[in-house]
């Protein structure tokens, strides 16, 4: 079996918090404000407390199978042949996750930053660091979300309070945004902007078990939850929910409007750094999930022989779109909206099945397996 080291509780929360929080330097704000105009932020939300609950459920079924990772508990529930193609569809999705977040910072980066510098360039840089993070494991990526955890979170606050000069708070104001339903709809489908939370389920044996997981889980939702909720609210205050619909990155956004005096503007250099270093933790971490899972289906101890192939497939999948528009239509649609229906459903599917038969974590459903 992979060994992929322990880490503390906190570690932990760090590591998937940072995983999630790092959509708000995306284009997430600006799609949930597009979609649901001034009501976007509780319609965050509202997304947060429906993960929770999805997450307490999940979290039912790895209480049900004390010591095993996911991996395994599809394979004793739905036998080895079904739980094997259950844990490649979760393999697969994270290349998918790990290539579409790639090209979404590539596009992002070329549009403010480095607009002649050549894409193959970037990505090439930003895949070296990748697979130096999955050569070196779990436990190191856990011990680098823990040294930038603070630096990253008190940059974003830094941003958040330096615009306070163009917040209108007036501009939240007709609260009920593009009506309830919308609202209520975004809600539950965005619910799919955490799903990196069931990456603990795939590690449980790293962070000490189910009691660890549930703790780690509800602190890492909730935390990039705020994240999330106050990023969205500032961004309505400063620009109007008309104008951060446009924005490409409205946090950037903000970031470079920041100014007081001519000493001291710019400040988007804090942003950029906050910005790579949380995407670089965000995509190595989905890139090293998805090898790890197909190591734990398929019984394979080294994960290291299979970096550089799942390297080329990530490749491969960030150079799916065309360009920005593609991959906000289709790619992103899918992680932040859909994903839900994987992500979430499959587990809870699982529970029902292994409720259903009366399958649990004992010596006779391990039989059963070997």
């Amino acid at each position: 079996m992979i060994k992929e080291g322990k880490f503390g509780t906190a570690e932990a929360v760090y590591l998937i918090t940072l995983a999630i929080a790092s959509k708000t330097f995306y284009t997430s704000i600006r799609v949930m404000i597009k979609k649901t105009g001034t009501a976007a932020w509780y319609m965050t939300l509202m997304s947060c407390l429906v993960s929770i609950i999805f997450f307490l459920l999940i979290s039912l079924v790895m209480k049900r199978f004390p010591g095993k990772n996911l991996v395994e508990i599809f394979e004793i529930v739905t036998g080895r042949f079904f739980g094997k193609i259950l844990a490649l569809m979760f393999s697969a999705y994270y290349v998918y996750y790990a290539g579409s977040s790639l090209r979404e910072f590539l596009e992002m980066i070329k549009a403010y930053n480095l607009p002649y510098t050549p894409p193959s360039l970037i990505i090439f840089a930003f895949m070296t660091v990748v697979v130096i993070l999955a050569y070196i494991g779990l436990e190191g990526i856990a011990r680098m979300a823990t040294v930038s955890f603070y630096p990253i979170f008190i940059g974003l606050a830094i941003i958040l309070f330096l615009a306070f000069p163009y917040y209108n708070v007036r501009a939240i104001f007709p609260i009920g945004g593009y009506g309830i339903t919308e609202t209520l709809k975004s809600g539950f489908f965005r619910s799919s902007a955490y799903d990196e939370v069931i990456i603990l389920a795939f590690i449980i044996n790293s962070i000490n078990g189910v009691k660890t997981f549930k703790k780690v889980g509800v602190y890492s939702i909730v935390i990039s939850g705020v994240a999330l909720i106050f990023t969205c609210l500032c961004v309505i205050m400063a620009f109007d929910y008309t104008m951060a619909s446009e924005n490409v990155s409205d946090l950037f956004q903000l970031a470079r409007i920041i100014y007081f005096s001519r000493f001291f503007q710019r400040i988007e250099s804090i942003f950029l750094f906050i910005w790579i270093i949380a995407s670089l933790i965000a995509v190595g971490l989905a890139f090293y999930v998805s090898i790890s899972i197909f190591c734990k289906a398929f019984k394979i101890s080294n994960h290291r022989p299979l970096i550089l192939q799942f390297a080329f497939l990530t490749y491969m999948v960030s150079l799916l779109p065309e360009g920005l528009i593609e991959l906000a239509k289709k790619n992103i649609v899918v992680m932040r909206e859909y994903s839900m229906i994987l992500i979430y459903g499959i587990p809870i599917l699982v529970l029902f099945i292994s409720v259903i038969f009366g399958k649990k974590g004992d010596r006779q459903c391990l039989k059963s397996v070997k």
